[in-house]
């Protein structure tokens, strides 16, 4: 009799069914119970951890931007018109105001050939001429330079089969070497140099193929090419100085500073200032304190014991791990320890050695972690000392008596302590994730077991109490034989 039919016949004549039987192994569930609860609580401080770690490599990308120089150093510019002249500044750039006038902008020499296409052809027609010609370019930013050392020079063979089309893409797989691009206007070849400025470019063949390109200037009629070497940019500055470049992004005109030409001012200027960007520093610190702020209250949410006297108490996922404890301990000290100043004599081992406290750039920590930003006293200081509100975050002294450099901004000691949580190799998340998953997978070894343990016991009760109800089958049957018997004998 298979599995099936021995339920449907289950507690037929015994009253023992399948429910009575669940009955009997829901009561020996609880080991069951006890591992969900453990392999729940696990999935429970995994995913904390996993959220620590998000908000620790978030405070990093905070940190990494404290250590650029441009977030302290960095410049704001403006236009008074950015259509025709845009501005940026690095973080040497001299705060100033300038006027600029814009009388030319660069311009790229062009080779036009003459008309090669005739009636009828299309720029995918066989012209039916072969041969090399040679294109030249000057690979120089000296105006108006024949020095041949500095000329970029590329062979290109035409197949009688090629058309107009072929000629232009073989010229264009060739523009890194040759500094010259093509494309097809009206029948012709338009040839341009990749640099712009008074320079010369050419097609020349020791055979009639330039001529048969009409690239040939010093051709007649229909077949003559037409040279319009390029413009140098001009612009006078401050009303006295005249520049001139072959491009129309400057960068050597005014220190620090990144000119972009987009169009002549026509007689008038553009004026442009350039200031300290203060309000990006200062947005660079509030970010930090922030990201700060976030992990340490999400940490401290972890580790709370909730009311513990409370019969509905909920404590932290983490509560009572002394590795999240640890962290929370360095999160603090890291804040409101001081960052060491050089020495004036580093290798006087009697000089004291100095400190400088994150209380002085207006930034406090209460006593539960949580730091605040008074943003005057904040903008005052990076007014007035950037170099000292960078070297605060990032700076490096000389070890006592020797060349050694040892890191002790906020923000570099700081990173060491998150690093050494977060690094995806040795990390100590990476550690307790690979405590969680053996533990896990112990625990869902254990629940296979016991479930198998228990689909064993049900087969036995289903086996037991079917040979009991078929028992009771059989006596009832012989019962109803001996009673018809007795009542026949009777008659």
């Amino acid at each position: 009799m298979s599995v099936s039919s021995n339920i449907n016949f289950l507690g037929s004549y015994s009253g023992i069914t399948s429910e009575s039987i669940d009955s009997l192994i829901a009561a020996q569930s609880g080991k069951l119970t006890q591992y969900n609860n453990q392999k729940e609580s696990l999935t429970k401080e995994k995913t904390a951890w996993f959220d620590i770690q998000t908000r620790l490599t978030n405070l990093n990308t905070k940190m990494d931007t404290l250590m650029d120089p441009k977030s302290f150093f960095s410049k704001k510019t403006t236009s008074s018109d950015e259509t025709k002249l845009a501005v940026s500044a690095g973080t040497n750039a001299v705060s100033g105001q300038y006027e600029i006038t814009v009388e030319r902008l660069a311009t790229a020499s062009r080779l036009t050939s003459g008309q090669i296409l005739t009636t009828g052809q299309t720029t995918t027609t066989a012209l039916g001429f072969e041969g090399t010609f040679k294109l030249t370019s000057q690979d120089t930013n000296e105006i108006g330079s024949s020095d041949p050392k500095t000329l970029k020079q590329v062979d290109l063979t035409i197949a009688n089969t090629d058309s107009l089309k072929d000629v232009i893409t073989k010229i264009n797989a060739q523009t890194k070497d040759s500094g010259i691009s093509a494309t097809i206007i009206d029948g012709r070849l338009s040839l341009t140099d990749a640099q712009m400025g008074d320079r010369t470019i050419s097609a020349t063949s020791t055979t009639d193929l330039a001529d048969k390109l009409a690239l040939n200037p010093a051709a007649t009629g229909t077949a003559k090419a037409t040279l319009a070497t390029g413009n140098t940019a001009k612009i006078i500055v401050n009303n006295m100085i005249t520049l001139e470049r072959n491009t129309n992004t400057i960068t050597d005109a005014i220190e620090g500073m990144t000119l972009n030409l987009k169009g002549t001012t026509a007689g008038s200027s553009v004026s442009v200032s350039v200031a300290d960007d203060t309000d990006n520093t200062l947005k660079v610190v509030k970010d930090f304190v922030e990201q700060y702020n976030s992990t340490v209250s999400f940490v401290t949410e972890k580790l709370s014991v909730g009311n513990p006297s409370s019969e509905t108490n909920v404590a932290g996922a983490l509560s009572g791990d002394s590795t999240l404890m640890r962290l929370q301990s360095s999160l603090r000290q890291m804040l409101t320890g001081g960052v060491e100043i050089q020495k004036t004599d580093p290798a006087d081992p009697n000089e004291t050695q100095k400190y400088d406290f994150i209380g002085s750039l207006g930034i406090s920590v209460d006593r539960f972690g949580k730091a605040s930003i008074d943003e005057t006293k904040l903008k005052e200081v990076i007014t007035k000392e950037p170099d000292r509100v960078a070297g605060f975050f990032s700076r490096s002294i000389t070890v006592d008596g020797t060349t050694e450099k040892k890191k002790v901004g906020l923000a570099e000691k700081l990173q060491t302590v998150v690093n050494s949580f977060v690094d995806s190799k040795d990390g100590m998340i990476t550690a307790k994730n690979k405590t969680y998953d053996k533990a896990m997978d112990d625990i869902a070894k254990k629940i296979e077991a016991f479930n198998e343990r228990m689909e064993a016991q049900r087969a036995r009760y289903v086996k037991t109490f079917t040979a009991l109800d078929t028992a009771m089958m059989q006596a009832e049957s012989q019962m109803s034989y001996l009673s018809s018997q007795l009542t026949s004998s009777n008659d």
